[in-house]
């Protein structure tokens, strides 16, 4: 497979200068992650440690860098996770199976795990190989919404919101405190950044919840945990799938996000979004999942040079996929995207 040639060292102020909306020499790439295929092509040149967590997340770093990105994306360890109960999967997962909080004896029976007891120092252990120029974007393991939804069931939370309202703040609380212990954490990290506050919280049409039950539950610890971020001089995206446009105002001028991530062309065009949006935040990504499966690598070359295009240097874009690059996405359109912004 042909590679797009690189032709520039990577520089993370590059990235900053996106999320301040600021003119940037080159396009810019964004990604939240990709998957085991493109990272074994990007790196199957490189000499990797040994031990087996390490070479992991180096293997990652790596692949960022080679592929042009001027940052890697950094997820916490495993043992920093919420416990789901295994539910069965096909060609989807319901988001009725929860792992059973519905009462408060289950509430406070839940292993929850604590932010402040992980350990971290894979973030010294990495950054001797993070390459000149580079750092990292911490994410979360789940989004606060996300993680409430998969510790009750969509149904159940549905029912409880009207039935014991009292008991989902409760919920929201304990994941949402966790979180931002993390994040007060990660900060603290020289080679860290910026963030992904990483969320779903819609569908097609609508949101999952309540603009009303949003704003009592959820943004207050959205709003916390991008206060921490910013406070350690650091940049704050959202990673959000659905359509959660009619917030668009509250993500901007309460929560104070830098920089939106995910978009989807059956709910809003990255190019609408981008005329829509960018004069008060950036646009990161936006080449649609299934556009970017669908189609041939030269239309998703052409729809990505569009895009840079329309966007231009003057601050505010950077390319990417809607979403992610799952395995699913064919390696070849994704060069093809990719080739679009290192030329």
């Amino acid at each position: 497979m042909n590679l797009p040639k690189i032709n520039r060292e990577p520089d993370f102020n590059r990235l900053l200068k996106v999320l301040k909306r600021e003119k940037t020499d080159v396009p810019v790439l964004f990604e939240y992650f990709m998957n085991d295929t493109v990272y074994d092509i990007l790196t199957e040149n490189e000499n990797l440690p040994t031990e087996e967590v390490l070479r992991d997340r180096v293997k990652t770093t790596l692949a960022y860098k080679n592929a042009g990105y001027d940052y890697a994306t950094f997820l916490p360890p495993d043992e920093f996770a919420f416990y789901f109960r295994e539910n069965e999967e096909s060609e989807s997962v319901s988001l009725n199976d929860g792992a059973g909080v519905t009462s408060r004896e289950t509430l406070e029976s839940y292993p929850w795990p604590d932010a402040n007891k992980v350990d971290l120092s894979i973030l010294e252990k990495i950054e001797p190989y993070v390459p000149e120029g580079m750092k990292l974007v911490a994410a979360a393991p789940d989004g606060v919404e996300e993680t409430v939804i998969e510790l009750v069931g969509y149904e159940n939370l549905c029912y409880m919101i009207v039935d014991e309202p009292d008991l989902v703040k409760s919920i929201f609380d304990e994941v949402g405190q966790r979180l931002l212990d993390y994040y007060k954490r990660v900060v603290e990290y020289d080679i860290v950044g910026a963030c992904i506050n990483n969320d779903d919280w819609g569908f097609n049409t609508q949101t999952l919840i309540s603009h009303g039950d949003m704003e009592k539950w959820l943004f207050p610890w959205h709003k916390k945990i991008n206060d921490v971020i910013h406070a350690a001089g650091k940049p704050v995206i959202l990673h959000s799938c659905g359509n959660m446009y009619p917030l668009m105002d509250r993500v901007i001028d309460y929560l104070e996000v830098d920089g939106k991530h995910s978009y989807e062309d059956s709910i809003m065009p990255v190019e609408d979004a981008w005329e829509k949006y960018h004069n008060r935040i950036s646009i990161m990504g936006g080449i649609d999942m299934d556009f970017l499966i669908r189609n041939p690598p030269e239309d998703v070359y052409k729809r990505s040079k569009a895009m840079l295009e329309r966007a231009g240097l003057d601050g505010g874009y950077a390319l990417g996929t809607g979403n992610s690059v799952p395995e699913y996405v064919p390696p070849e359109n994704y060069f093809a995207m990719m080739k679009a912004g290192l030329e």
